[in-house]
């Protein structure tokens, strides 16, 4: 039998700070390793091309944070977040310093000197991944930046799918969400797997939105079965469940390593940008998913105390988390800038030292970025006709920011 809605406290998930700060690290350690060379040296080469499973925390995380908020607004019967607040959040989050680094790049890269005006606005648009050619020098991790934003702006209907529209008596429909989030996941596999097979094109089919439906979708999984945690009624038997297996946090990581480890092999294809079969391409896309899903499970299910909860939501993971977004933006420019001035050519190693070099710059102007440029324009995110409704529960959920993720 099933409670009425009542009050419930809801959760703050202070550790993803520091799951963004994890992924975006992993992301800027995977391209020092290809540009040096390290990703073809060993084992811990192997483990290092492999580190490109960052993208897959950032959509997981993107899936669950952004669609958590007008979920739970459905489970609650309130009035969800304004569509026009969320996307001018996402705006002022992303736009300016994309913009920024889109324009030092191809400005001052001097690989960039030829770029067009077609070229700019590709970037500027968001829609480079939709053209064939190779991305701008600088620029070419920003393809996982174009997919989120794809992301953003399908989530506002997509939610409206699998959810519909708060009501009174309404009870979120778990069944249903659970089936669509499937289906979806399921196309996306065989999306990954058609492009690997027959796409003879030099559009990045491969990092469109459809090859990362599993990703998002993961995230949005565990949106629905947070939202029905704290909706005020019985938890329904899968939301118990992910309760249970969110307290055995050693467990899930357990296997979220074991599965990592897979990863690694070449049975989730090359290490270098050599194409990968399509079924490289999809064993690769589920073990990161599953990887994925594990990491983060324990962080938004089970106790919100624990030791090792209490580490990652410690002051310097979280400031990591604060300027990933920072870091994610602006090492490739320094990456490639460096090691050019340095005169130090692609792939023939000095991984340590260029990765000491690159992290600490990296850091200091994402800090610098985060608290003198970025911030500001956060501050905006209520500003006019923008400004979120009365705060219900579901609107105060969808004001906790972070670069990808909500």
């Amino acid at each position: 039998m099933t409670a009425a809605p009542a009050a419930v406290r809801d959760r703050r998930f202070p550790t993803l700070n520091a799951v963004r700060a994890i992924g975006a690290l992993m992301v800027l350690l995977t391209h020092v390793a290809f540009n040096t060379g390290q990703v073809v040296r060993g084992s811990f080469g192997a483990v290092l091309s492999r580190f490109d499973f960052g993208v897959a925390l950032f959509f997981v995380l993107s899936g669950f944070l952004l669609a958590r908020p007008f979920l739970l607004a459905v489970a609650r019967a309130e009035q969800g977040p304004r569509v026009a607040h969320y996307l001018w959040k996402r705006a002022l989050r992303i736009l300016p310093l994309y913009w920024v680094v889109v324009a030092v790049a191809l400005l001052i890269d001097p690989q960039n000197r030829d770029a067009t005006a077609g070229d700019w606005l590709r970037n500027l648009t968001f829609t480079q991944i939709y053209a064939e050619g190779l991305p701008a020098s600088s620029l070419t991790h920003m393809w996982s930046l174009a997919t989120e934003v794809a992301f953003y702006l399908l989530l506002p209907v997509l939610v409206l799918v699998l959810a519909g529209r708060p009501r009174v008596g309404k009870e979120l429909p778990l069944g249903r969400i659970y089936a669509i989030l499937g289906v979806l996941c399921v196309l996306g596999v065989v999306w990954t797997a058609l492009v690997a097979a027959y796409n003879d094109t030099d559009i990045p089919m491969h990092q469109w939105l459809p090859g990362f439906l599993p990703w998002f979708g993961g995230g949005m999984l565990l949106a629905a079965a947070s939202a029905d945690q704290h909706s005020g009624r019985t938890p329904r038997r899968f939301t118990t469940l992910l309760e249970g297996w969110g307290r055995d946090l050693p467990g899930c990581w357990l296997l979220a390593a074991a599965l990592f480890a897979i990863a690694c092999t070449p049975v989730a294809g090359p290490r270098t940008l050599d194409p990968a079969s399509p079924w490289e391409a999809v064993i690769k896309s589920v073990l990161y998913a599953a990887t994925a899903l594990l990491l983060v499970l324990p962080l938004v299910f089970g106790p919100e105390r624990s030791p090792a909860r209490d580490v990652l939501a410690a002051r310097v993971p979280h400031f990591l988390g604060e300027i990933s977004y920072g870091i994610f933006a602006v090492h490739m420019f320094l990456l490639i800038n460096l090691m050019s001035t340095l005169e130090i050519a692609e792939f023939t190693g000095y991984f340590t030292y260029v990765l000491a070099m690159v992290l600490v710059l990296t850091v200091a102007i994402a800090t610098a970025s985060f608290y003198g440029f970025e911030s500001r324009f956060m501050r905006l995110k209520n500003a006019g006709p923008f400004r979120r409704r009365p705060a219900t529960t579901s609107e105060r959920a969808s004001d906790s920011d972070a670069w990808p993720s909500s």
